[in-house]
C-alpha cells in the first residue's frame, strides 16, 4: 500500500523532488519504490526526463485503478468508524516529535486528562483517512488534497554545535568552521546550504551521515561536530545552552510546518482543542 501511494503521488506531481517533499521521504527512496513496482509488474510505469516524469500508458492504466481503490478505501474507512469523542491520534516526523512536540505535549495532556492520545512518529506520509488518524503535523507548502491545513511556523536552517566544541576550536563564525567537522543527514545538504546562502565553503563536507535529524543534533550536542539545524528542532537546546548557533547566516526553507486534518474531522472536539493549544505555541516553550 505504501508503494502504491508513492506511485499515485509521483503520477500526480510528476516530479521526484516534490513527491519526496509531500511524502517526507528522500528522492532516492521514491526512486527505489518505483523501481520495485516496475520490477513487480515487469513493465515501465514512467518516462523520466531531466525535469519531470510522465506515466506511460501502463502507468496511466494502473493509476486509474489505484486512485479509485484508495478513494474507496478512505470512504469505507470513514463510514465504518465510530470514534470516541475523547480520542486523538496524531502523526508527526520523528525528529519534530522528539525535539519539539514531546517537550511541550505535557501541557496539552495535563489540560485534557481524559484524552485517549496516540502519537505515531514516522517519516511516511500517512493517509489519514485510510489509517484511522485524526491529524498530522507535516512539512510542506500547506496544500494537501482533501485536508485542512493550519500553519504552525516557518523554518530557518543554520549551523550549530555544542558550546564546548566551538570554544575548544575557537569557532566564532562561518569562516571558522574549517576547523571543525561537518555532520550530515539525509534531509539537508551542506553544499546546497552554502550555495543558496551564497556563503563561501571553507571546509570539506565529509563528516558522518545520520538518517534522522534528531540523531544528528544529539551528536552535535555531544561535541562530535557541527550540524546544519532546523530552527524548531534546536530552539530548546539553544535556550538550555546545549547548542549554540554559529554565525548569523540562515536559510529560509521553502515550506513550513502545518497541522493537517481530514475535512470531516477538522471540527471534532479533540482536534479543535489540539489546534487551539498548538496555536498558542511557537518554536519555544509553551
Amino acid at each position: 500500500m505504501h508503494t502504491l501511494r508513492t506511485f499515485e503521488a509521483l503520477a500526480r506531481l510528476r516530479n521526484f523532488a516534490r513527491t519526496a517533499e509531500e511524502l517526507h521521504l528522500t528522492s532516492s527512496a521514491i526512486s527505489h519504490q518505483i523501481r520495485a513496482l516496475e520490477e513487480f509488474y515487469e513493465t515501465r510505469l514512467f518516462l523520466r526526463s531531466r525535469r519531470d516524469v510522465t506515466p506511460t500508458p501502463a502507468g496511466e492504466r494502473l493509476l486509474a485503478v489505484v486512485v479509485r481503490l484508495l478513494g474507496e478505501l478512505s470512504e469505507v474507512s470513514r463510514q465504518l468508524r465510530v470514534r470516541p469523542a475523547d480520542r486523538l491520534s496524531l502523526t508527526a516526523p520523528p525528529s519534530l516529535a522528539s525535539r519539539w512536540l514531546l517537550p511541550r505535549l505535557g501541557g496539552f495532556l495535563g489540560a485534557h486528562p481524559g484524552v485517549d492520545f496516540k502519537l505515531r512518529a514516522t517519516f511516511e506520509l500517512v493517509n489519514l483517512e485510510a489509517e484511522d488518524v485524526d491529524a498530522g503535523i507535516r512539512f510542506g507548502s500547506g496544500r494537501w488534497d482533501g485536508l485542512r491545513a493550519q500553519k504552525l511556523f516557518d523554518e530557518a536552517i543554520f549551523p550549530v554545535a555544542s558550546p564546548g566544541y566551538v570554544e575548544n576550536l575557537g569557532i566564532r563564525g562561518i569562516a571558522d568552521m574549517k576547523r571543525g567537522l561537518l555532520l550530515r543527514d539525509d534531509f539537508q545538504s551542506w553544499d546546497a546550504w552554502f550555495a543558496r546562502t551564497r556563503t563561501a565553503r571553507t571546509v570539506a563536507v565529509a563528516g558522518p551521515v545520520f538518517d534522522d535529524s534528531a540523531l544528528l543534533l544529539q551528536a552535535a550536542e555531544a561535541g562530535q561536530g557541527i550540524a546544519l539545524a532546523r530552527a524548531p528542532l534546536v530552539a530548546d537546546a539553544i535556550t538550555a545552552g546545549k547548542l549554540v548557533r554559529i554565525g548569523r547566516v540562515a536559510l529560509a526553507s521553502s515550506g513550513g510546518y502545518y497541522l493537517v486534518t481530514p475535512r470531516h474531522r477538522a471540527d471534532s472536539p479533540m482536534v479543535k482543542a489540539f489546534r487551539r493549544w498548538l496555536s498558542r505555541l511557537g518554536t519555544g516553550s509553551e
